[in-house]
């Protein structure tokens, strides 16, 4: 039996949040499918960039989101409203490039999110083998 796989890949900047992709939806019928096509873009970028080869079975996803600290004052952004349209985005994108064959139960065992403050803001995906 060989060694189990575990591929990576870093999105540097942010994604749109969830709140974010909401009021584009109720803007204009197709803002929030333009605002996820050109999140998931950025996300097929970074995928080519990082080489991931196509997962041939069951994996377990790891995302790890770096969000900058705000001005004095500021909120930072929801986890939820972070990870919620990240994760869609990121697996949808993921199947677009072959990574995944599909981002459904059968391919997708599950998935965690960790939350840290950084002055570089960045998302780390790393996929595993289930």
């Amino acid at each position: 039996m060989g060694r189990p796989m575990m591929q990576q890949m870093t999105i540097p900047g942010r994604l749109d949040g969830l709140n974010e992709y909401t009021r584009a939806c109720r803007s204009h019928r197709m803002s929030g499918a333009q605002m996820k096509r050109r999140n998931q873009d950025a996300v097929r970028w970074c995928a080519k960039a990082a080489r991931l080869k196509p997962c041939g079975g069951r994996v377990r996803i790891r995302y790890a989101f770096y969000e900058a600290p705000l001005k004095k004052g500021a909120r930072l952004r929801d986890k939820s409203n972070i990870a919620a349209f990240a994760v869609k985005v990121i697996e949808d994108a993921l199947v677009e490039e072959g990574v995944l064959p599909d981002d459904g139960w059968d391919v997708v065992e599950g998935y965690s999110c960790e939350f840290f403050r950084s002055a570089d803001p960045r998302i780390v995906v790393v996929l595993e083998d289930a």
